[in-house]
């Protein structure tokens, strides 16, 4: 083996072209530890977040590698780690350093790539599949003949959102920045797709609805024009932001939760890591594994295309999900 890889490296805050591709020494696992050869590192928005120094939590300080979510094959185990683990593909997320040829993670954090899922698949499946399934059957809590409208309906965690909420009998309306974005993700089963930035989705869904408004709104994108979210709600519905994807929530007017009786909530992600395995896993396998459920990955790109993908996404240019290619399928 090697005594160096390739890796993308954020030395200080900056914008894309602050990520430069270095040669560094290949890591050794420590305690409870593994080292994987990475196959794939999906673009993550907290990549962006941390490289340009906008998020304080869960920060790894700099200079770090980039990579909050990955897949790959365990290595090398280190003093305390399971020496089976060797030789398993697994996903990680919540851990830096994806974006090099090698990572080290906590074993205690591996997921394992089911048997029928490929590396790309088995990169994001991870995270914003089950996201999605506690966005709508946890937080959401979302019944069939229900209003659901979701925010960033062309991102991976909104086309999951929207597959699974229509499977529970609701009725979706997604918001798209643009309509050649609305137009993308439409073919995934929403009931109305509208243009968030011509500022009149909260009357259209209001018309929709007959004037009610929606049960259920998922918001992860936030922002100064958030608020709205309150017009578009209907009496006793739920507003939900998800995590740290969008910044802060916005402050809420309290005629709003007095006229209407809303709920506004918060949905930190990955809080299901917590749990023990339970039937949504069983679920999530076997509707991505059959094509019944899709995340849909849009590009495939090179480790040195990473600063460029990073200014795409910050353009508002990216659909689905973008893959940062390593070791690829035959890692």
């Amino acid at each position: 083996m090697p005594n160096t890889m390739r890796a993308i490296v954020a030395e200080a805050p900056g914008g894309p072209e602050s990520l430069q591709m270095k040669e560094l020494p290949i890591p050794a696992p420590g305690e409870g530890e593994v080292r994987i050869q990475v196959a794939y590192a999906p673009l993550n928005p907290l990549d962006t977040h941390a490289r340009a120094d906008r998020i304080k939590w869960m920060h790894p300080g700099f200079p770090f590698v980039p990579g909050y979510e990955y897949s790959g094959r365990v290595v090398e185990t280190g003093e305390g780690a399971d020496p089976s683990l060797k030789g398993k593909r697994v996903a990680v997320n919540g851990q830096w350093n994806g974006n090099g040829e090698f990572a080290i993670a906590r074993a205690a954090g591996l997921v394992s790539i089911p048997d029928r899922f490929n590396y790309q698949l088995g990169s994001t499946f991870s995270t914003c599949a089950p996201t999605s399934w506690h966005l709508v059957h946890s937080a959401g809590r979302v019944q069939p003949g229900q209003t659901v409208v979701v925010h960033s309906a062309a991102g991976a965690v909104g086309v999951m959102t929207t597959q699974i909420a229509k499977e529970a009998g609701a009725t979706v309306i997604g918001l798209a920045g643009g309509g050649k974005k609305a137009e993308w993700a439409s073919q995934f089963g929403a009931d109305h797709m509208l243009d968030y930035r011509s500022g009149e989705w909260p009357s259209q869904v209001k018309e929709f609805t007959g004037g009610r408004g929606a049960d259920v709104i998922i918001d992860g994108v936030q922002g100064p024009n958030a608020p709205r979210n309150y017009e578009a709600c209907a009496p006793l519905g739920n507003v939900i932001y998800i995590g740290a994807m969008g910044g802060p929530a916005p402050q809420v007017d309290i005629s709003f939760l007095v006229g209407k009786s809303i709920s506004v909530t918060g949905f930190v992600q990955f809080f299901h890591q917590s749990r023990s395995r339970q039937a949504e896993d069983a679920e999530i396998e076997e509707k991505l594994a059959s094509g019944q459920w899709r995340i849909p990955i849009e590009r495939v790109v090179r480790l040195d295309e990473t600063p460029a993908m990073h200014a795409a996404f910050e353009n508002r240019e990216l659909f689905g999900r973008t893959l940062i290619e390593l070791g690829g399928e035959g890692v």
